[in-house]
């Protein structure tokens, strides 16, 4: 009987260290090939994530106008690289959205046109269309506002 478990244990093997080595280093040459492109996606992702908030922030300055009946102006320091909601009446600051690199958006420039911003009217008309566009390396996403607030992004 006891040659008979001697002889099961060496019939039952494992996986020898370099078989181990050899899938460790296969596993490692696949995920080096992919990560190029999972960190291409992320930035795309964040990109397009700032897109949506400032298209947000659009539809809230109009919203903003039209609730409280007084006009609210949307500018972009480009210094600071903050977006900025404010009473035009009097300058107290609505909103805030920084645009610059950190931990949630990715962006590597960020143009704001006009540059002096615009004035949204209690009305729903603003005193021009504004456009937004964000960049991270190739990849551009532009969010767009008419002078009625028809916000689109593309």
């Amino acid at each position: 009987m006891t040659q008979l478990t001697v002889r099961q244990r060496i019939a039952r093997g494992g996986f020898t260290a370099i078989e181990m080595l050899i899938v460790m280093v296969i596993i490692g040459i696949m995920a080096a090939s992919v990560m190029p492109r999972i960190s291409r996606i992320v930035a795309e992702e964040r990109v397009r994530k700032l897109q949506g908030a400032i298209a947000t922030d659009f539809e809230l300055a109009f919203a903003l106008a039209n609730r409280e009946r007084k006009p609210v102006t949307v500018t972009f320091s480009t210094s600071t690289q903050v977006l900025t909601i404010t009473d035009r009446a009097t300058g107290t600051v609505l909103k805030t959205r920084y645009l610059g690199r950190n931990q949630s958006f990715s962006t590597t420039a960020v143009t704001f046109s006009p540059s002096a911003g615009i004035t949204v009217f209690p009305a729903g008309l603003s005193t021009a269309a504004a456009t937004v566009t964000v960049s991270n390396g190739n990849f551009t996403r532009t969010v767009s506002v008419t002078r009625a607030g028809l916000v689109t992004k593309s």
